[in-house]
C-alpha cells in the first residue's frame, strides 16, 4: 500500500460556502418582509413596483436555499479523516476508495484554505440586508426637502372648473399649478393641502412640502408652498393646513406659491408618503 502523506491541520470549516445563501436568503427575506407583510417599500420605490419586488424576494429566498441545500450536500460527500496502516492520518473521499486518490497538494490546499478575506467582504453586505429585515428606515422628509435645492418645476396642464365650496381639498402639485398657470381659479377660494413641514427662511414663515417619486426614493423631487400666518409646527410633522392663495407671482424656474393659513391640522403621515394627493374628505 502506498503510504498517504499526513495531514497536519483538523477538519477545516468552510464558513465562506455559507455567506453567498445566507446574504440571498437575508435579502430576500427583507424584501417580503417590507412588501407581503407591511408598507414600509412605499419608502424607498413608488407603488407600481410592488409586484416586481415580490418576485425578486422569492427569488431570493429560493436560490439562498437551494444554495443552503447545495452546501449542506457538498459537506456530506466531502472526504472525512481517517488513519492509515502505518498511524498516519489522511483525507478519505467516501466516493473514491482507490488508495493515492488525494495528493498532498489537494489536501492541504482544497481542505485547509480558507478565503477569510472575502468572505469578511461578504459579510459586511449583511448590513443592508439586516436593516431592511429588522429596521424600518423612516421616508424622506424634511433634511431632504431642505437639501434639494430649488422647488420641483411643474408641468403645464388643463385644470378643471373647481366645484363650488366652502373649502377645496387639493394635491400640492395641482395648488402649485394653478398658481402658476390658472390663477383666477385660486383667489378668494379656501383651499385646503396636505404635507409636512420645514422651517423657512424667516422667523413668521415655514414650508409644506411633499416628495414626488418617479421610480425611487434616490430621484425625489420636492413641491413646496410658503406658509404665513400660523406658528410652525416641528419639522416633519404631518399637518393639514387650511388657507388662502397670496396672489404673488410665483415664476415657473422655482415656483413656491405662498399660503396665508388660517388653520392647521397635524396628521397621520400618509400610508404613501411619496404619493401627492388631495387631503380626505374627513
Amino acid at each position: 500500500m502506498t503510504a498517504r502523506p499526513p495531514v497536519r491541520a483538523g477538519r477545516p470549516r468552510r464558513i465562506s460556502e455559507l455567506a453567498l445563501p445566507l446574504l440571498l436568503l437575508l435579502t430576500g427575506a427583507g424584501l417580503l418582509r417590507a412588501t407581503v407583510r407591511s408598507d414600509v417599500y412605499l419608502r424607498y420605490v413608488k407603488e407600481g413596483l410592488w409586484p416586481y419586488l415580490v418576485a425578486s424576494g422569492v427569488l431570493l429566498v429560493v436560490l439562498g436555499l437551494a444554495g443552503f441545500g447545495a452546501e449542506v450536500t457538498r459537506r456530506l460527500r466531502q472526504p472525512v479523516l481517517r488513519r492509515d496502516a502505518s498511524g498516519n492520518r489522511y483525507w478519505h473521499d467516501p466516493a473514491d476508495d482507490h488508495a493515492g486518490a488525494h495528493d498532498e497538494h489537494g489536501q492541504e490546499h482544497g481542505h485547509g484554505h480558507e478565503h477569510g478575506g472575502a468572505t469578511r467582504v461578504a459579510w459586511l453586505l449583511a448590513v443592508p440586508a439586516l436593516t431592511l429585515l429588522f429596521v424600518a428606515p423612516p421616508a424622506l422628509g424634511s433634511y431632504t426637502a431642505s437639501r434639494e435645492g430649488g422647488a420641483a418645476r411643474v408641468e403645464r396642464t388643463t385644470y378643471e372648473e373647481l366645484a363650488d365650496a366652502p373649502t377645496t381639498a387639493m394635491a400640492l402639485e395641482e395648488f402649485i399649478g394653478r398658481s402658476l398657470y390658472d390663477s383666477m381659479s385660486l383667489r378668494g377660494r379656501k383651499i385646503r393641502l396636505l404635507g409636512f413641514v420645514t422651517a423657512g427662511t424667516t422667523p413668521d414663515t415655514w414650508y409644506l412640502n411633499r416628495l414626488k417619486v418617479g421610480c425611487c426614493a434616490g430621484d425625489a423631487r420636492t413641491l413646496r408652498v410658503e406658509v404665513h400666518g400660523v406658528k410652525a409646527p416641528g419639522d416633519d410633522t404631518w399637518v393639514e393646513v387650511t388657507g388662502v392663495w397670496r396672489a404673488e407671482e410665483t415664476t415657473a424656474e422655482d415656483p413656491v406659491p405662498t399660503m396665508d393659513a388660517g388653520a392647521v391640522k397635524p396628521v397621520a403621515p400618509p400610508r404613501n408618503p411619496y404619493q401627492d394627493a388631495a387631503p380626505s374628505a374627513g
